[in-house]
């Protein structure tokens, strides 16, 4: 027979069910911060009904509570019975600071070990304050419930409201005068414990919602400039489309240009024999002739013979359009030869001489 064996180690690491453990220890740190206690938790009416048959009106804010000068406290939400001190064991402990439920059970566990009476008739309760960085001071009371019951009856309160039973231990001043009474379990605190989480509750909805609008304030303007922007390129798509036929329509006359524009550059480039023809026919002497003519683009390669090839030379480069005119090599005369041998080079105008002249020398 096999054993089973079961592994209780967290999943990845991480306990999960300490994780409402340690929400509600941070949001218990979070509210001893005063502005956000004030801010966060709501203010509870009372009547406080003082053991020589007096009572005051009181305010309490989450574990604080502090007296207010309008009245009795007729109508309160919450009636409080207070306990008289010669009636309840006190205690008090050090402990390092712990999350709330924690504490409670530490609490518990020094009130069973130190009750003088039974399980059933123990009643107790405490209140905390910080002392130091890292340790809480908890006040505890502890009350027998015959004696409490008592109490509540000879204070004659009406049943039909919730009473809480207060222990006040002396001024523990906390801010703007408030102290922490030590509230006895059992006995009614749970109406004032639900009206307080009701508030909680409203309250961070409120600033919840207080935050929302002001992240929507915030985030508006940078949606409205997006919203714009997208506006803006879907009307520019748009026009891009309604465009697209005469876009290509202008693409396609831009290549035909192109093309006019190299023919134009190309015939720019050219010679046309005719007009060539013409000038060496004007400008050769007659004792002098042509062997070999070549046209390279607008370059002209001149072959033959003539009595002064540099006289030559000078007639061709004093004709309009015609530069760079020059000897290739030194002209030759064989021995006993009339004539001298020589290869002219020269450049000409296309625009003069080429296949669509102008007839002018360009500027």
């Amino acid at each position: 027979m096999n054993p089973i064996r079961t592994d209780n180690r967290p999943a990845f690491g991480v306990d999960f069910a300490q994780w409402l453990r340690q929400w509600q220890a941070a949001g218990a740190m979070l509210l001893e911060w005063p502005p956000l206690r004030r801010l966060l938790l709501p203010q509870v009416p009372i009547a406080l009904h003082q053991p020589d048959g007096s009572s005051s009106a009181w305010l309490a804010t989450g574990e604080l509570a502090c007296p207010v000068v309008s009245g009795p406290g007729d109508g309160a939400a919450v009636q409080v019975l207070q306990l008289p001190v010669d009636r309840v064991l006190e205690r008090s402990l050090t402990l390092p600071r712990l999350a709330p439920v924690d504490v409670t059970q530490a609490v518990q566990l020094d009130v069973a070990a130190a009750s003088p009476f039974g399980a059933e008739q123990t009643v107790w309760g405490f209140c905390t304050r910080r002392i130091g960085g890292e340790r809480l001071r908890v006040d505890v009371a502890i009350a027998a419930r015959q004696q409490v019951e008592q109490n509540l009856y000879e204070a004659k309160l009406a049943s039909s409201t919730p009473t809480e039973v207060w222990v006040l231990t002396g001024p523990v001043p906390d801010d703007a005068g408030a102290v922490r009474p030590i509230v006895l379990r059992g006995f009614g605190e749970g109406a004032r414990q639900q009206i307080t989480r009701r508030g909680l509750t409203r309250h961070l909805g409120l600033a919840a919602l207080a935050l929302a609008l002001l992240a929507a304030l915030v985030v508006t303007p940078t949606a409205l400039q997006r919203e714009r922007a997208r506006q803006a390129v879907r009307s520019f798509d748009a026009l891009q489309k309604q465009a697209a036929p005469q876009l290509a329509q202008r693409e396609a006359l831009l290549r035909r240009l192109e093309r006019v524009q190299a023919v134009s550059d190309l015939l720019g480039q050219q010679l046309a024999l005719p007009p060539v023809l013409d000038l060496l026919t004007r400008t050769v002497p007659d004792d002098a002739w042509l062997t070999s003519l070549r046209v390279d683009g607008n370059k002209l390669v001149l072959n033959g013979q003539a009595s002064d090839a540099a006289a030559l030379v000078q007639r061709l480069s004093a004709q309009p359009g015609a530069h760079e005119v020059r000897l290739a090599s030194p002209a030759t005369r064989g021995a006993g030869a009339a004539k001298e041998t020589f290869i002219i080079e020269l450049k000409l105008d296309a625009r003069r001489y080429g296949p669509v002249s102008t007839g002018k020398e360009a500027s």
